[in-house]
């Protein structure tokens, strides 16, 4: 029996999190129904002030760089580094951001707050990342645990939903009669199965679903302010995987 390997990726799950953590009008907006195609550039054009057909290929890249720069704590010289410009230049750009998501800049200051606080930042699900050096005297360490802090609430959740997603898939997997697929990898936000290809439709509806559903937890208490959208992909190999 022939085999595919299929793939089904949480689309843009980091922002859907920032935008929930932070309630941000401007980002829910990127998530409403009719949900438009490419997140970034729209982003760009809410950030810019622009129409999209003046968004650029470099504003693109700019908006999406800045939201990572965000969630990951990068900083002006790593966002310098990554866009080819000056440091003067991307503290600009994340200031200007900051400005048109104010809500993003209390998020993160709420974050490092309640880390000072309690010693530990907590992810979606409650888990706990302690960071001992939150309250350091010395600088250097004291803001790598600050950078870390936010960090750990945005990837840290992401990380949560998909775990998740992960248990339920291979329950009902283990549960069904006829399917026999096999989950061989999880790389960031995307699951890496192994179907027979007679089973292929069976299995991304199931998936594509199951991992959408989890926009709601009740038992766990959540309810995220954004819908979870997930693509798939399918192919004989790594290299020839195509839209499903």
């Amino acid at each position: 029996m022939p085999f595919l390997l299929y793939m089904t990726d949480f689309s843009h799950v980091e922002l859907r999190i920032l935008a929930h953590f932070t309630s941000d009008p401007e980002l829910l907006k990127l998530f409403q129904e009719p949900e438009l195609p490419d997140v970034f550039s729209t982003l760009a054009c809410q950030w810019k002030g622009i129409s999209v057909d003046q968004v650029k290929s470099a504003d693109r890249e700019q908006a999406k760089r800045i939201v990572y720069a965000v969630v990951y704590g990068a900083g002006c010289e790593r966002l310098s580094e990554c866009l080819g410009i000056s440091a003067g230049q991307a503290s600009q750009f994340i200031e200007s951001f900051l400005q048109k998501y104010k809500e993003v800049r209390t998020f993160t200051q709420r974050t490092i707050q309640q880390c000072h606080q309690q010693g530990y930042s907590v992810s979606l699900m409650g888990r706990k990342r302690p960071l001992p050096h939150i309250n350091s005297y010395d600088y250097t360490s004291r803001n790598q645990a600050e950078r870390q802090a936010v960090n750990f609430v945005v990837q840290g959740s992401a990380a949560d939903i998909c775990k998740m997603a992960m248990i339920k898939i291979f329950t009902c997997v283990a549960s069904s009669s006829s399917l026999t697929a096999r989950l061989v990898a999880q790389i960031h936000d995307e699951l890496l199965f192994e179907v027979e290809d007679t089973q292929i439709q069976e299995l991304a509806g199931l998936v594509k679903t199951t991992m959408e559903s989890l926009q709601s937890m009740e038992a766990l208490g959540v309810q995220l302010k954004v819908p979870l959208k997930v693509s798939l992909t399918h192919g004989k190999s790594w290299s020839s995987m195509k839209a499903l």
